[in-house]
């Protein structure tokens, strides 16, 4: 996953980076919405990874990342094999997007764990579910391209000192299907290059299935709910308190619209979106006509009826 803005994610396999204020100041909504209170769980469970990582973990040191490995999932020699299969990751990941860390910037840091729940990104650290990621490594995969592509942690969308209410005027018109089908995209295309199986969390197939799957979930009332969601802005409610139902159609749907965004406007373009969108403030509408030179609704309804053939 990517980064959560107040009630919202933006990254699978699951992936994002959380941004949560005040317990006082979350703890109303929490009660009314069980995709804050999913939410707080994964930032309450984050920090306390942090907080003791220097007496529950064991540390490694690669070129470019740091690895924080819960004590007794895995062997020694396990250990450091995960770490060196983390630095071919971040490696490959970076010379596909040609992005690389920020310059000047302390490596990134990796915790796997059970303690800190889905998968997700902050701009600088990664939170891995070990239960998910030891067996499908490829996961690493979709939480690193969130990694590089979070440029710059001070922009209004990346920041976590805004108000409640300012994250939700900044994330009202921000495109949410955008980090976690471009993720999803990346690491079903990067996986088979690294010998490795696609994590199949929601894509059950692999990079050749990703369509014949989105339309199936179109048939589904499951689909069909998240579907005004992909192409558009928002975030369909139950995104993090339902992930069977919510979630798996959302990211499916999402990555099959980023494979035809791709195939059509170029995978450099697409990058400088996600990138450029969560930097900024314009709505999701808007920054795909300036980037695209086409209209989000047009790229839309000509993806609908790619399906439809």
């Amino acid at each position: 996953m990517n980064r959560l803005r107040g009630l919202i994610v933006v990254a699978a396999a699951g992936c994002v980076g959380l941004s949560i204020h005040s317990r006082e100041s979350s703890a109303s909504v929490a009660a009314q919405n069980p995709d804050q209170d999913a939410v707080r769980s994964i930032v309450d469970g984050s920090r306390e990874v942090v907080r003791t990582s220097s007496t529950q973990t064991n540390r490694y040191e690669t070129d470019h990342l740091i690895l924080y490995i819960d004590k007794d999932l895995l062997t020694s020699d396990a250990e450091q094999a995960f770490a060196h299969t983390s630095e071919r990751i971040f490696l490959a990941t970076s010379k596909y997007l040609q992005r690389s860390s920020k310059q000047g910037a302390a490596k990134p840091a990796l915790y796997l764990t059970n303690r800190a729940g889905i998968s997700h990104a902050e701009a600088t650290r990664l939170f891995l579910n070990a239960r998910r990621v030891i067996p499908s490594p490829a996961i690493v995969i979709h939480e690193t391209v969130h990694l590089l592509l979070i440029r710059n942690p001070d922009s209004p969308r990346n920041r976590s000192d805004t108000t409640p209410e300012e994250d939700m005027r900044l994330m009202a018109h921000a495109g949410m299907w955008l980090p976690e089908g471009f993720a999803g995209y990346v690491s079903y295309e990067l996986a088979p290059t690294l010998g490795m199986a696609p994590d199949q969390l929601f894509v059950k197939g692999d990079r050749t299935t990703v369509d014949e799957e989105a339309r199936q979930w179109m048939r589904d009332p499951r689909g069909a709910k998240v579907l005004p969601f992909v192409g558009a802005h928002g975030v369909p409610d139950g995104q993090f308190a339902d992930r069977a139902n919510v979630a798996a159609p959302f990211y499916v749907l999402s990555q099959s619209f980023i494979k035809y965004l791709v195939q059509h406007a170029g995978l450099a373009a697409i990058s400088r979106l996600y990138e450029e969108h969560f930097d900024g403030t314009r709505s999701i509408e808007d920054d795909v006509t300036r980037v695209t030179r086409k209209d989000l609704s047009r790229w839309r309804t000509e993806w609908l009826a790619s399906l439809s053939r």
